[in-house]
């Protein structure tokens, strides 16, 4: 207890920068830090998938050309859907990718 009144009324932002960043992490703390980026990991996986599984219906409504999605369609607004097609198969791709050079 006796350090506790050696402490500083004041310290300034730089000598503060200073101190965090010399600082010793705490073992305990860290912990709590894997396990929080654990969790949003997995969250971000899951949000993936739902949105991998829910392009790929998109996709496949888009792919069958049913005409009652196209009924009273513009053709502008006919090519914008094929043009969101493409893209959707881009990002999938992407998708990929990206999951493929996380299991590496």
């Amino acid at each position: 207890m006796r350090d506790s009144n050696n402490l500083p009324k004041a310290i300034s932002h730089k000598k503060l920068s200073s101190l965090l960043i010399n600082a010793h992490k705490d073992k305990f703390s860290s912990i709590g830090e894997d396990n929080l980026l654990e969790i949003e990991q997995q969250e971000f996986t899951e949000l993936l998938e739902n949105w991998e599984e829910n392009t790929k219906n998109i996709l496949n409504k888009v792919s069958s050309k049913n005409k009652n999605i196209l009924e009273n369609k513009s053709s502008n607004s006919i090519m914008a859907l094929g043009a969101m097609e493409v893209h959707l198969n881009m990002a999938l791709q992407a998708l990929k990718v990206f999951i493929n050079d996380n299991k590496e």
